[in-house]
C-alpha cells in the first residue's frame, strides 16, 4: 500500500470508504448506531443535497484514510432526515435496543428539539454567494485512528482552509464537544480560537482568513 496521502474530491463511489472512517473514529456516535448505511446516506446528502459544500478525502492508495466536509449547508441534517425517514424509522423499529442506549436517546431528543420540518424544500433555497456568508463552515472530519498521528488531519483541514480562501472566505466556523479536550488543542494547534460572541463557550470555534 502507498504511503504517500493523496487528497482530493470525494463522489458517490467513496462514501462506502467514508463511512467506515466515521465507524472506527466515532465509534459511540449516535449515526455509527444506525449502521454503515445509514452514515453512508448522511454523507450522500451533504454531497447531493442543496448545500454549496466542498468533500475532500484522504486516501492511502485506493483507501478512504479521512474525510473532510466544509461549506455552507442548507440543511445538512434536517434535509439528511426528511429524505431518508423511512429507512431511519425501520433501522429503529428492528433495533430496539437504540432506544434505551442513553447516547443515542440523548441524540434523538436533540434532533427532535431542532427539527422543524417546512414545506418549503431545502431545494427551492437560493445559493447564496460567498460574499453574502463571510463564514466557511466545517462541517464533519474524521481520521481512521489506524492512521492519526500521521498528520492527515492537520493536510485536510489545511487544504480546506486553501478552498476557503480560494473562494473568497474572509472566516471559517466548527463546533466542536465541549469536553473533547484533544480536539480542541488540535484546531487550537492550527490556530483557531475558541468563539465566545454570545459571552460564554458552548463549543464553537471560528479562524480569520483575513491577511
Amino acid at each position: 500500500m502507498s504511503t504517500e496521502v493523496l487528497i482530493r474530491k470525494l463522489d458517490p463511489t467513496d462514501l462506502p470508504g467514508v463511512a467506515v472512517v466515521h465507524m472506527a473514529a466515532f465509534p459511540e456516535s449516535a449515526l455509527t448506531m444506525l449502521g454503515a448505511e445509514a452514515v453512508r446516506r448522511y454523507y450522500e446528502w451533504q454531497l447531493s443535497g442543496p448545500h454549496d459544500s466542498d468533500s475532500l478525502g484522504a486516501f492511502l492508495g485506493t483507501e478512504v484514510v479521512g474525510f473532510c466536509v466544509g461549506g455552507i449547508f442548507r440543511g445538512a441534517l434536517s434535509g439528511y432526515l426528511r429524505k431518508n425517514r423511512m429507512f431511519l424509522a425501520w433501522r429503529v423499529l428492528t433495533h430496539p435496543w437504540l432506544i434505551t442506549n442513553p447516547i443515542f436517546r440523548d441524540r434523538l431528543n436533540f434532533v427532535i428539539s431542532i427539527w422543524k420540518p417546512s414545506a418549503k424544500s431545502p431545494a427551492s433555497i437560493p445559493p447564496v454567494h460567498p460574499k453574502a456568508i463571510k463564514s466557511y463552515g466545517i462541517l464533519s472530519i474524521g481520521v481512521h485512528p489506524k492512521c492519526q498521528g500521521l498528520g492527515i488531519g492537520k493536510l485536510l483541514m489545511r487544504t480546506s482552509e486553501e478552498v476557503a480562501r480560494r473562494r473568497e472566505f474572509s472566516a471559517m466556523d466548527l463546533s466542536v464537544h465541549t469536553d473533547n479536550q484533544q480536539a480542541i488543542k488540535f484546531y487550537e494547534s492550527l490556530n483557531w480560537e475558541k468563539d465566545f460572541s454570545d459571552g460564554v463557550w458552548s463549543g464553537g470555534m471560528k479562524k480569520s482568513l483575513k491577511l
